[in-house]
């Protein structure tokens, strides 16, 4: 959440930015960035939002990644992307308070799936809907995965870290002199960054749109903290806590305003209470109590903590005690080495050495780790993404527990066996429930079959005893082929009725392979680019994508930890696993009755054989977990001879015999409390899917 009121204070005074350029000419690789892989990712994800409501354009995103890195390349800039890897736990607060806000935007965005239709109509104005206002978006679930993997594609240096990213982008540029590329206020307090820091917002790359001498360089603001320091009349060292006590992550902000308020106004020292003023306030603050960086902290504290004592502030005595604390921890997260700390170098955090083990182990695997995996191994939490969904029903990833019940499962064998004792794992879960944040402990599941390679626990996770079915297919489809049918199993088995339909799967097939069809080698004559347009965004669908999403997210996962070198690591292959365009646009052409035929229009016979052979392999011995909306004359058992129908297929009634008349809307079944939620990797998820769309 970075440094309260910082970034206003720091664009009042346009002196402390230093502008820079690079020419798109380079011979060599003159320049070093050094990025904070999160943020670069929101930035990237944000300023390319068109369409997001419906889940992610992913390859955009990849493709606007290749172009960014291309660039820098041409500038003589190499780069090097740092990601946060498993939080400590004292951001718990600051992640619960994000996760809120996430939910917020998810019941707005849901709320308001009218007015964006709406807007969604208008191609000339569309941008202007309310979608697009920036209190609104949500960065689609799988971004993160995408730039990362697409990053690797690239050969481009990329690492987890094991915590958080902020401190080692600062410690290697200042190892390479190299310029620190992030979007967030704490990097203004940094005593060195580097040759600079340079904010997203502040750095500008050339478009794609014309040859002018003006767009044929980088340029950006370059901010240094000597600067920002001589402005305060304050030491470098003493930045870190500067911006401690305007408040931040560690520090609450109205905690300390009040008290150095107090202390300021009872010693006649001028308060400015603009927001540009009030850095000026506790810099003046720190300058009379700080003589000396060795009695600093002590000073500071030994002024406050009496007028917070005194104060109606509530728990007063219990965040006086605390605060010297907080602010050693503070400055010791910017700066571990600050002459200001009592143990200056000493590391703060201690770390399980049979999880730092683990880690150590996995990161050898083929693919490394997701910060994901690393919040599981080190904090036995699981931050689930928040989304649009209909958030009148169960939260998307409920359905895909069951594999990450295998995930922590697995993880689970690896700490027993350095630990060599075997103990159940039991991982929190921030999960949205209806309109709030829930936490549910979820309990690892694994394979009792102790013979089973990694490989067949996998496979089993997804439904699917062995590989047969996939022997046939190029490895770029066993991930749609094996979460699909784990989607049309774990909806089946959920609630009476909850079953996916038939033109629903059919529609999911289409939308995947058409979205990989480049990846699978396809040329635009045998699969033109689908004429999707924008469609209109429906309930049923939305939860549909959230759960399909959830699920995809989910295996990828498990993959790590079974260290499935081949599974969604494959170039291209994890930014078309969904296209957001698509898939809502084939769940409505099928939902309002097209047939086969008309959906696959336009592509070659190879292409067309191709989705019998998945639908084959999907629907193989599920047929009766999926709810017959339409009858597609579809013959699984000759599936080789299938040939694909342009008549529109006839409705079916209840009984599953066709039917001209519109079937009456099932009423939303209740959904009974279970005494054991889903504390086995088999059980039965509570999951449920209503065949009302409106």
């Amino acid at each position: 959440m970075g440094i309260h009121g910082l970034s206003y204070f720091i664009k009042s005074f346009p002196s402390l930015v230093e502008k820079i350029e690079w020419k798109l000419d380079a011979s060599t690789m003159a320049d070093h960035f050094i990025i904070d892989g999160n943020a670069f990712v929101y930035h990237i994800a944000f300023e390319n939002r068109t369409n997001w409501t419906h889940g992610g354009q992913y390859a955009t995103i990849a493709e606007v990644v290749r172009e960014t890195v291309e660039t820098f390349k041409k500038a003589g800039i190499s780069v090097t992307f740092l990601f946060d890897g498993s939080l400590p736990e004292d951001k718990t607060d600051t992640r619960i308070k994000r996760h809120k806000s996430y939910i917020e935007r998810s019941v707005s965005t849901f709320w308001n799936l009218k007015q964006i239709n709406s807007s969604n109509k208008n191609v000339e104005q569309r941008h202007n809907g309310i979608q697009y206002y920036g209190d609104l978006y949500l960065i689609p679930p799988l971004t993160l995965e995408v730039v990362i993997q697409t990053l690797r594609e690239l050969k481009v240096e990329v690492e987890i870290c094991e915590g958080e990213a902020d401190g080692k982008v600062v410690a290697l540029a200042i190892e390479k002199n190299a310029y620190v590329i992030s979007q967030d206020s704490d990097m203004h307090i940094y005593p060195q960054v580097g040759k600079g820091y340079i904010s997203f917002e502040l750095l500008n790359l050339p478009t794609n749109t014309g040859g002018e001498e003006q767009q044929q360089v980088i340029t950006a603001g370059v901010f240094h903290p000597e600067r920002l320091a001589s402005l305060l009349n304050l030491s470098p060292n003493l930045l870190p806590l500067f911006g401690t006590l305007l408040g931040n992550d560690y520090l609450d902000s109205d905690l300390v305003r009040y008290p150095i308020g107090q202390w300021c106004s009872e010693r006649g020292v001028p308060m400015m209470n603009k927001q540009n003023g009030w850095p000026k306030v506790v810099a003046e603050f720190i300058k009379r109590n700080c003589t000396d960086d060795k009695n600093a902290i002590k000073n500071v504290v030994g002024q406050l903590k009496p007028i917070i004592s005194k104060s109606s502030m509530k728990l007063r005595e219990e965040k006086a005690a605390g605060l010297e604390h907080q602010i050693i921890e503070s400055i010791s997260r910017y700066d571990p080495c600050s002459p200001l700390l009592p143990e200056p170098g000493k590391n703060t955090i201690d770390q399980v050495t049979d999880t730092m083990d683990i880690l150590k182990q996995l990161q050898h695997h083929s693919m490394g780790l997701s910060r994901q995996v690393m919040d599981v191994i080190q904090n036995k939490t699981f931050w689930t993404s928040v989304f649009i969904e209909d958030i009148e029903r169960e939260f998307s990833w409920d359905v895909s527990r069951s594999l990450r019940q295998g995930l922590y499962g697995s993880i689970m064998a690896l700490l027993s066996r350095e630990t060599k004792e075997v103990t159940p794992i039991i991982v929190q879960e921030y999960v949205r429930e209806k309109h709030h944040l829930e936490v549910l402990s979820v309990t690892g599941g694994v394979i009792t079959d102790t013979d089973a390679t990694a490989s067949e626990k996998f496979y089993r996770f997804h439904i699917s005893h062995g590989n047969k079915h996939l022997a046939s297919f190029d490895p770029i489809l066993h991930p749609l082929i094996l979460c699909l049918r784990y989607m049309i199993h774990h909806c089946s088995q959920s609630i009476a009725d909850g079953r996916l339909c038939n033109h629903e799967v059919i529609a999911i097939i289409i939308a995947t392979i058409r979205s990989l069809a480049p990846t699978l080698g396809f040329t635009q004559e045998e699969v033109p680019i689908s004429a999707a347009g924008t469609p209109a965004l429906k309930k049923r669908t939305i939860h549909l994508s959230a759960q399909f999403q959830s699920i995809i997210y989910s295996s990828y996962l498990l993959s790590q930890v079974l260290d499935m070198a081949d599974y969604l690591h494959s170039p291209n292959v994890i930014a078309n696993m969904y296209h957001g365009l698509y898939f809502h646009h084939y769940m409505e052409a099928a939902r309002c009755g097209a047939s086969i035929g008309k959906m696959l229009s336009g592509v070659s016979p190879k292409f067309s054989g191709l989705f019998c052979s998945v639908y084959k392999s999907v629907m193989l011995d599920l047929n009766n977990d999926v709810q017959d909306i339409y009858d597609y004359d579809i013959v699984t058992t000759a599936l080789e001879e299938w040939t694909i129908s342009d008549s529109k297929p006839k409705r079916l009634n209840a009984t599953g015999k066709s039917s001209s008349n519109r079937p009456e809307k099932k009423k939303k079944s209740s959904k009974k409390p279970s005494e054991n939620r889903s504390t086995n990797a088999f059980n039965v998820l509570s999951f449920g899917c209503n065949f009302d769309d409106e």
